[in-house]
């Protein structure tokens, strides 16, 4: 079952949703108008699971490109779902808002079917208006404090009450389902998602992320214009490239910190880096005339630090007459500006031609296959003490570094451990030397490389 949260902004439908799928996933705050794409996650009520839909606020009232563009957001929800919870704030009451509301619902009914609709109200943990709620048409309103979780009962009532073969809910718990098979299940969904590569779609504002997004899965998916930072909460869609299943998240567009004045926008990019640390590829876009700024390189320094694979897409490439000639320019530059990853992808994109899309995907698993590599300790050793007897460490207080062997102690991303018996001595010139010398002999180019020196358990012993 599909539930869509409908109301007029600031009635608290975010605070809901988090409530609901129990964890902070919406933002939420006092400004209305936060919530501007509609977010989708797995719910549960007192065992009756379902998904549930956030949307933006609904305004009846307002016909500037970027209101119409939320509305039509709240369309699609309600296309989507199979009922309604229509929301409005116990505090105030019933306002003119909320009664345009109802007949904005009913007149959608029209084009996309007539739903179920739970009219809840919110903000009851206090004092609260007068009940004058059946004035909307959707019968008897549900009393709750999201906030606070109070009316959770009644509301698991009501959704009792639906129907069943309408909606299709099913609950959590079933009899006949063992201990054991919901294990299997468990890991099962948990190996689906391990198998799953995440790609996080990050960079400063107005380069052009939702709308590659919307280009690469052929849909009108997120909101996207002219305004910058359209883009508040994170969202996570999920697509396939030849067969292979991919999340793919869309973030907030990030500035320098001395130009965030307001605290959504702060708040915003919090909840981005929250999602990108899930990721595995973290996509840097930028507009292909203004690339590699000091915030693009910010991005993917972190991300880097992070052990994300990072990609450079230059979006806008429509925009000029020879971008591969300019493309070449801008690889240089970014093995000079980027120097703590050669081989970064540089790929050339345009989202409003739907161009270079595919590329971004076979390069990504590339990488990602190299990202998980793991390299035998025989042919790691090998080729370690052949990097060794070419160009030996130096010598310390005329004694010698003895390096004794490598291993690699994890991937995802590749990292590497050296043993030695002067391990606080060894050079961070010489330490970069055998990182290189790693890339290139195993082709390592483009993803994040660790190497740890540890000190042998005896350094006296030969």
């Amino acid at each position: 079952m599909n539930v869509a949260i409908i109301g007029r902004p600031n009635v608290g439908k975010s605070t809901l949703f988090n409530r609901l799928v129990g964890n902070r996933i919406a933002i939420v705050g006092a400004v209305p108008g936060i919530t501007r794409d509609r977010k989708v996650c797995a719910a549960d009520l007192c065992g009756i699971e379902f998904s549930l839909i956030d949307t933006p606020g609904v305004d009846p009232f307002s016909y500037n490109s970027l209101a119409i563009s939320m509305n039509e957001q709240s369309l699609a929800a309600i296309k989507e779902s199979d009922l309604v919870f229509f929301v409005i704030d116990g505090i105030e009451g019933v306002t003119n808002y909320d009664k345009e509301i109802s007949s904005w619902l009913r007149s959608s009914f029209k084009s996309v079917g007539t739903r179920p609709v739970i009219l809840i109200r919110n903000k009851c943990e206090g004092k609260i208006s007068a009940d004058i709620s059946e004035t909307l048409g959707f019968g008897e309103c549900v009393s709750i404090s999201a906030e606070h979780n109070l009316g959770m009962d009644e509301l698991f009532m009501r959704l009792q009450q639906i129907d069943q073969r309408d909606v299709g809910f099913a609950t959590a718990s079933l009899p006949s389902e063992t201990y054991a098979s919901a294990i299997s299940k468990a890991e099962a969904k948990e190996n689906a998602c391990e198998a799953c590569l995440k790609v996080a779609i990050v960079g400063r504002p107005n380069v052009g992320k939702s709308t590659l997004i919307n280009a690469i899965i052929g849909d009108n998916r997120l909101l996207t214009g002219k305004q910058a930072g359209i883009t508040r909460d994170a969202i996570m869609l999920d697509y396939k490239y030849k067969n292979r299943p991919i999340t793919l998240i869309d973030t907030a567009g990030q500035r320098r910190k001395s130009k965030v004045t307001e605290k959504i926008e702060t708040v915003s990019v919090q909840d981005a880096w929250r999602y990108i640390r899930q990721a595995n590829v973290v996509v840097v876009v930028m507009d292909i005339q203004n690339p590699l700024e000091k915030q693009d390189l910010s991005i993917a320094s972190k991300a880097f630090d992070e052990g994300k694979i990072v990609m450079f897409a230059l979006n806008k490439s429509d925009t000029l007459e020879k971008p591969d000639d300019v493309v070449e320019a801008i690889k240089k530059r970014a093995e000079k500006e980027f120097a703590q990853l050669p081989g970064v992808a540089c790929l050339l994109v345009s989202a409003k031609e739907k161009k270079g899309l595919a590329r971004i995907f076979n390069v990504a698993f590339e990488l990602y296959d190299d990202w998980c590599k793991r390299i035998t300790t025989s042919a790691l050793n090998k080729w370690f003490q052949g990097a060794v007897a070419k160009n030996p460490p130096p010598l310390v207080n005329g004694m010698p570094i003895k390096l004794k062997y490598i291993s690699q102690t994890n991937s995802k991303p590749p990292t590497f451990v050296i043993f030695a018996n002067r391990a606080e001595h060894l050079p961070v010139s010489y330490e970069r030397y055998i990182l290189n010398n790693l890339r290139d002999s195993f082709k390592l180019y483009g993803i994040p490389l660790r190497l740890f020196v540890r000190q042998r358990e005896n350094p006296h012993t030969a």
